[in-house]
């Protein structure tokens, strides 16, 4: 009873934490107070709802209005990612700034994208003019990826905007009033950057020069700026050192917008709300989420470690085998085949997802494009991982029961085995949702780092939950339950701690290794100024937005590895950890995928 009570209060602790780092998530994005921020939800011309985040400075009022920014995420991402690119710094130097979730994206998720209202780009600029305390004849626009490509067809439609800043973007137009290009200096995705490499060559580019009203004998300067700002025709190409992402998350992208806003939307005149531009706090509000999202996930664990001492859980727990199924020699063997498996099957079978991806055209109750892809790239995985595993199986003698496949009481059940450990996977997530929902619906602030994470579900996102966890389910199964925990477990260490962070590094290598190779391969050669090498070798369809989402892939895969590990090494069973990593990535997924098609 007195590990079960320590195990308990280290939960309300965790919790706690978790809880104030939230709160002090939402004081840092509201500038302590300056800024009121707040989620608004808005009828369409289509009659169909738009989530958005509204920043208003306490400056702007009716009396007083302020200029109005449009703030454009890009494709899977959601309002929230637009903080790291303008959405807050702007806000904090007396702009009023709209982030929306464009439709299929966020908690926009009534209606599917269509090329009227640009995803809902349109839309949220419409509301925007009219909020009371924005200034009507100082309208401007901002995106990042597809989002940028969203804004500069927004800013044609509505010649009444006065500024625009593209980032990882096109050269525009000359139709667009005083446009800012922010260009990452490793772009990786070739629609960005004329499918030429290296960026720097861009200079030259017919299509760059054009946009820029240069002739084709000019050379673009980088970080110079064009034309006339009275008159619309300021163009600037500031050159970023990152990579698509990088852009979105660079302080130096921060500073280039609140620059060009500053001059274009607020005649460069610097008021009371006037911060200097490398004062910038917004990479405070993101580790102070991923600080909650960290305690949050601690104490659901903490709390599962007092659950395993009551009677009725209990009964799932066992002492853990100190044998292991294979040699080290074979164990490395096996790792190298996965590493190269995985270096295979990653570019090959994610192709299944993204725009216009075959799946979610045929089956309409899978609408989660790049899910589809990554749900394809598991599955095939977790079909060929099974072959491997039940071949090796006949090889050898262990005893499934004695490794934590079957039940080794006689007093319970496998099935019953099964059943409580789905059922504490269960209170866990539930756990963890109401700390989602709590601080998002309190404080509008979200357990996340830089990346759609643990969302509190819309009704549409909820019905998908059962529809993708089936078969996330089976890959955990077979690769963190089968194979991680049993072909592949290793010696059980000294002490609870030693085995679960030595476990996690050697398996981390070994499941992640082939997508860490990948990035290298992709990315290295672009850092040298060479090219993306998947678009060297003249492969871009296996680079772009794939290679991208390995920083965010890896790193799950990482922490679903050490949390998966944790429930084994408690209970000695593989299906708590399987189960509670499965239900994490489902919520994941279908919480923060794009549903449906993003336009642009």
């Amino acid at each position: 009873m007195k590990i079960e009570k320590k195990s308990f209060l280290w939960t309300f602790f965790l919790l706690i934490l978790s809880l104030c780092s939230a709160y002090f998530s939402s004081l840092i994005e509201s500038d302590f107070g300056r800024i009121d921020v707040r989620t608004v939800s808005f009828i369409t011309e289509e009659n169909q709802p738009m989530v958005a985040k509204l920043y208003r400075p306490h400056s702007a009022t009716a009396e007083t209005p302020k200029p109005g920014l449009l703030a454009l995420h890009g494709y899977q991402s959601d309002k929230e990612a637009t903080t790291t690119f303008g959405a807050l710094e702007l806000a904090k130097r007396g702009f009023v700034v709209l982030a929306i979730d464009h439709f299929g994206h966020g908690y926009s998720t009534k209606l599917p994208a269509a090329n009227k209202n640009m995803s809902g780009a349109n839309n949220g600029y419409q509301y925007l003019k009219k909020l009371p305390f924005v200034d009507a004849q100082r309208l401007g626009i901002f995106g990042h990826s597809t989002g940028a490509l969203n804004a500069i067809r927004v800013a044609k439609l509505n010649p009444d905007h006065r500024a625009i800043n593209g980032l990882s973007s096109n050269g525009g137009d000359a139709d667009l009033n005083n446009y800012l290009l922010t260009q990452g200096l490793y772009e990786e995705i070739g629609g960005y950057r004329e499918r030429t490499f290296p960026v720097k060559s861009l200079v030259h580019n017919e299509n760059r020069l054009k946009a820029f009203s240069l002739a084709p004998s000019e050379t673009l300067k980088w970080d110079h700026i064009y034309g006339n700002f009275n008159d619309g025709s300021a163009r600037r190409a500031a050159l970023v050192n990152g990579t698509h992402l990088g852009v979105m998350i660079s302080s130096h992208s921060n500073k280039e917008a609140i620059l060009w806003f500053n001059q274009t939307l607020q005649n460069a005149e610097q008021d009371s709300d006037w911060i200097e531009p490398d004062q910038q706090t917004y990479w405070y509000k993101e580790f102070a989420g991923l600080f909650a999202l960290i305690c949050a996930i601690g104490s659901a664990l903490c709390l599962a470690n007092g659950l395993l001492k009551c009677n009725y859980f209990s009964s799932i727990t066992q002492t853990i085998t100190p044998k292991m199924a294979i040699t080290t020699s074979r164990w490395r063997i096996f790792s190298l085949i996965n590493i190269v498996a995985t270096i295979v099957l990653y570019p090959i079978f994610t192709q299944w997802g993204g725009a216009n991806e075959p799946i979610a055209a045929t089956f309409s109750f899978m609408p989660l494009e790049m899910g589809n892809g990554i749900v394809t790239w598991l599955v095939v995985s977790a079909l060929i991982n099974l072959i491997f595993f039940l071949v090796w199986k006949k090889s050898t003698q262990i005893s499934l029961a004695e490794f934590g496949v079957y039940s080794n009481n006689q007093n319970i059940s496998t099935l019953t085995l099964i059943f409580r450990s789905l059922v504490l996977a269960a209170l866990l997530i539930f756990w963890l949702y109401a700390i989602a929902n709590f601080v998002q619906a309190y404080w509008g602030v979200e357990l996340r780092f830089l990346w759609p994470l643990l969302k509190p579900l819309t009704a549409e996102r909820f019905d998908l939950f059962p529809i993708y966890w089936l078969p996330i389910l089976f890959f955990f199964f077979i690769f963190y339950g089968l194979i991680i925990s049993v072909q592949m477990k290793q010696k059980v260490e000294t002490s609870f701690t030693k085995t679960l962070f030595v476990w996690t590094l050697k398996s981390s290598i070994f499941a992640a290794g082939g997508l860490i190779i990948l990035w290298c391969f992709h990315f290295i050669p672009a850092f040298m100024q060479i090219g993306p090498m998947f678009d060297v070798l003249g492969l871009p369809q296996f680079g772009g937005r794939w290679m991208m989402m390995l920083v965010v892939i890896i790193p799950q895969i990482i922490a679903f590895i050490f949390i998966n590990y944790w429930c084994y090494l408690k209970t000695g069973y593989i299906y708590l950890g399987v189960f509670l990593t499965s239900l994490l990535m489902t919520w994941i997924m279908v919480g923060g995928q794009v549903i449906g098609r993003f336009l642009a």
